[in-house]
C-alpha cells in the first residue's frame, strides 16, 4: 500500500484551483510512490477537473454537504487517512489550525507558507515554495487538465459493473480475469461503467488488472457517460442500466444473466444474453452469477465478435 500525501488548497474558485494545479502535479511527480489527496472547496469543481487525472487519486471538500468541516471532523479526516506528508498553500493565523491538527494527527512532514501573511504574488509564492519544499527548479508554469486520450482507431470495451443488488453482480475477480484475457488480445480502453456505489470495485480492477487503459464513469452524469461510451466495440457486464443504454446506442451488449429474467432481453437485438452453462432461462432468485466463468464468457465474445 502506497503512502499518502494531503495537499491543502482552500482558495474558493475554479480559476484558483487551475492556478494551483501545476503545483499539485509537481508534488505528485516528485513523490511517485505516494497517493495524492487534495483538500479544497466544492466551488473549485476539483472532482470534475481531476476526474481523469492519474496523478491525483482523491479529492475531499472542506465544505461538503453544505457545511464546513468542524475541527473535530478535520482531525478525524487527517487521522483516519493516515497521511505521511501535508503541503498547505495557505497564509495567516486562521489557517494555522490545519498545521496544528496535522501535528496532533501524527503527520511528521508538514510544509506550509507560514503564520504571517506577506504581500507576494500568489502564483510566484506557490512556485518558490514548491522549489524549496521539493528541491527542484521550476521552468514550466502551465497547468494541464488531464483528459482521456483515445485515438479514433482505438478499441473500447464497456465493462458493466453496476447492479441493483449483490445477487445480480458478477464477481469482481471474474471481471479482472476477463479484462486480462481481452487485454492480451488487443490493447483496449476499458470503460468501467458504474456509479459511486461501485467505486471499490473500480479501484480494485484498476489496481490489480494487467490492463492499463481505464476510464471510469463513476462520477459522470448520463449525458457525459454516453459521450464516452458511444462507438464502443461492445459491452460486457451485469444486467444494469448501462447495458440497456449501450444496446440502445447500437452497441453489441453481452449481458450476464444469473439472477434476473433473461427473457427481458428480447426487446433489443443488440442484447446478447450469456447464461450459466446448461441453463436455458434465468429468473430472480437463481443466484447463479458465480456459475458464469470468465473463460466461458471470453469464448462467447471470441466467437461473436472476433470470428464473426
Amino acid at each position: 500500500m502506497n503512502k499518502k500525501i494531503l495537499i491543502i488548497q482552500l482558495r474558493p474558485g475554479l480559476g484558483d484551483f487551475c492556478m494551483f494545479l501545476p503545483r499539485c502535479h509537481e508534488i505528485a511527480l516528485n513523490n511517485p510512490n505516494y497517493d495524492i489527496t487534495v483538500l479544497t472547496k466544492k466551488n473549485t469543481k476539483a472532482d470534475q477537473l481531476l476526474f481523469h487525472d492519474h496523478l491525483i487519486k482523491n479529492v475531499a471538500f472542506i465544505d461538503d454537504n453544505k457545511r464546513k468541516m468542524k475541527l473535530k471532523d478535520l482531525f478525524l479526516f487527517l487521522k483516519k487517512n493516515n497521511f505521511h506528508k501535508v503541503y498547505s498553500y495557505q497564509y495567516g493565523p486562521k489557517y494555522l489550525k490545519y498545521i496544528i491538527l496535522s501535528r496532533l494527527a501524527g503527520i511528521k512532514e508538514i510544509y506550509f507558507y507560514g503564520v504571517l501573511k506577506k504581500k507576494e504574488d500568489m502564483v510566484m509564492k506557490s512556485i518558490k515554495s514548491n522549489e524549496k519544499w521539493l528541491g527542484i527548479n521550476i521552468t514550466n508554469f502551465e497547468g494541464k487538465i488531464i483528459t482521456p486520450s483515445i485515438k479514433p482507431d482505438h478499441k473500447k470495451i464497456i465493462v458493466g459493473l453496476g447492479a441493483s443488488g449483490d445477487n445480480k453482480r458478477w464477481p469482481n475477480n471474474y471481471f479482472i480475469e476477463l479484462i486480462n484475457k481481452l487485454n492480451k488480445r488487443n490493447e483496449y480502453y476499458f470503460i468501467l461503467a458504474g456509479g459511486v456505489l461501485e467505486k471499490k470495485y473500480i479501484d480494485e480492477i484498476t489496481s490489480i488488472s494487467s490492463a492499463k487503459n481505464f476510464i471510469s464513469l463513476e462520477k459522470l452524469n448520463i449525458l457525459g457517460s454516453i459521450e464516452i461510451i458511444k462507438n464502443s466495440d461492445f459491452f460486457v457486464g451485469n444486467d444494469t442500466g448501462f447495458m440497456h443504454v449501450s444496446a440502445c446506442l447500437n452497441i453489441k451488449s453481452f449481458c450476464l444473466y444469473g439472477d434476473t429474467p433473461s427473457k427481458d432481453s428480447i426487446y433489443n437485438k443488440n442484447i446478447l444474453p450469456i447464461l450459466p452453462p446448461r441453463m436455458s432461462e434465468t429468473y430472480h432468485g437463481d443466484l447463479a452469477m458465480h456459475k458464469i466463468k470468465p473463460e466461458y464468457v471470453y469464448n462467447i465474445i471470441k466467437e461473436k465478435i472476433f470470428f464473426n
